[in-house]
């Protein structure tokens, strides 16, 4: 990426990848569309399998990394419930050939910085590991919180925020602590787009001066999603597809 371009940022989210053939090749078709259109980073935002034991979730895992690893960019993935119903946030890391990963993260580009949060926790404060949770009671722990505030007020730069459940409305599909979420953001006064996944719906909210896109899952042959993020705008292409290069 060149100084002063926006950053290309593709989206793949909610695979639910069982081992039919068929995903796999949803899957192939999306990473190749993305790479003709010279993207720079690609987030894989959780729920990449739906398992039945933890060997099945570790095979399945290797499979979609060996083409998510295609991407001629760097890749991120972000773990969702479902990937965690027979295995540990470590073990999904591992699987993935990425074990020094964490479950949040953040990025600082030349002209914009991306946060990753993790709403795999429950109200107590446990992680979730091998299906020990309810996924309709999703939680960001204080920590976390306090982490995000750190992040907000250290980043002079204007931020895109990734979580794979909902944190702008009241539901099944988002965090239980959602208000709590949205004041740190709104505190921040720098977060200008946050994206979701999770509920396999695209909705769009707009609240406190922060766009909030929730997006429909790759399980229902939605195409990837690009972000383009710059410091004076953030846009986003649904069901991406590259024009041409002459």
């Amino acid at each position: 990426m060149k100084k002063g371009q926006p950053l290309r940022i593709g989206i793949i989210n909610d695979l639910h990848y069982d081992g039919r053939c068929e995903a796999l090749n949803h899957l192939f078709g999306a990473v190749a569309l993305l790479n003709r259109g010279l993207t720079d980073r690609l987030i894989v935002m959780g729920d990449l399998v739906n398992a039945d034991s933890e060997m099945n979730a570790l095979r399945l895992l290797h499979e979609v990394a060996a083409l998510c690893n295609s991407f001629r960019g760097s890749v991120c993935y972000m773990p969702g419930n479902h990937d965690l119903d027979h295995l540990s946030k470590s073990l999904f890391f591992q699987a993935l050939g990425c074990s020094n990963h964490e479950s949040v993260f953040h990025q600082e580009e030349d002209e914009i910085s991306l946060i990753g949060i993790d709403g795999n926790f429950s109200p107590d404060g446990s992680e979730y590991n091998h299906g020990n949770f309810s996924w309709k009671e999703a939680f960001i722990p204080d920590e976390q919180l306090a982490w995000l505030e750190e992040r907000l007020a250290a980043t002079q730069k204007s931020v895109v925020l990734f979580s794979h459940q909902r944190i702008d409305v009241s539901s099944h599909y988002s965090v239980c602590n959602h208000d709590a979420v949205r004041d740190v953001i709104r505190r921040s006064g720098k977060v200008k787009a946050v994206f979701q996944a999770h509920q396999h719906a695209d909705d769009l909210q707009q609240i406190d001066g922060t766009t909030y896109y929730t997006l429909g899952a790759h399980l229902d042959d939605a195409g990837p999603a690009m972000v383009y993020a710059g410091d004076q705008s953030i846009r986003i292409d649904r069901d991406f597809q590259p024009l041409e290069l002459s």
